[in-house]
């Protein structure tokens, strides 16, 4: 797999939310080309700190009018609101396409693995975090980001990264759909 810079790829933010709320906070797909024009938009809904996010970005992503021209799954991180611990093994398995999971700050594991004892079904949730593989890290415009891959090398998710980080550091598409996100909850980002 070969990202260029007209490649469709779909990148997955959540919006705010609090820790203990019981209503879920909006989850959103935004479509672009590369790092530029965008797409297509999609919403959904998680739960904080709950266990369905992989299934809700799969299940939009094989629901989509898009998913024939998607090339790439791109997440802002394993987790979603919270410690909804998003396996990205199975959403490569289940689309049939390749998962970048993208973050500013490397996890510190053991910590991680601490705070996610204290939620019901920690060895599911473990087992999505182990399934995320090694963190790498990659230069890019003078900033450090790491990275998790499903069914991506390296190379090709640093290829990547390349083309869709065209306003920030983050990848287009995780930046836009935390925007939209955001106004979702706030009314504005």
């Amino acid at each position: 797999m070969h990202i260029k810079e007209q490649s469709k790829v779909i990148g997955w933010n959540e919006g705010p939310f609090d820790f203990g709320q019981s209503e879920p906070t909006p989850l959103v797909g935004v479509i672009t080309r590369g790092g530029g024009p965008v797409d297509g938009v999609i919403k959904r809904e998680v739960a904080v700190d709950g266990l369905n996010g992989t299934r809700h970005i799969s299940k939009a992503i094989i629901e989509s009018k898009h998913k024939e021209e998607l090339n790439l799954v791109v997440l802002s991180g394993i987790t979603l609101a919270g410690f909804n611990v998003v396996d990205i093994s199975k959403i490569s398995e289940k689309t049939n396409m390749p998962v970048l999971s993208v973050t500013r700050e490397k996890v510190d594991l053991e910590s991680f693995k601490s705070a996610l004892k204290n939620l019901p079904n920690f060895q599911q949730r473990w087992r999505a975090v182990r399934h995320a593989g090694e963190i790498s890290g990659f230069e890019l415009d003078d900033h450090r980001v790491y990275y998790q891959t499903a069914n991506l090398s390296n190379t090709e998710a640093e290829r990547a990264l390349k083309v869709m980080a065209t306003q920030s550091v983050l990848p287009e598409p995780i930046r836009l759909a935390g925007m939209i996100a955001t106004s979702l909850v706030r009314g504005e980002s």
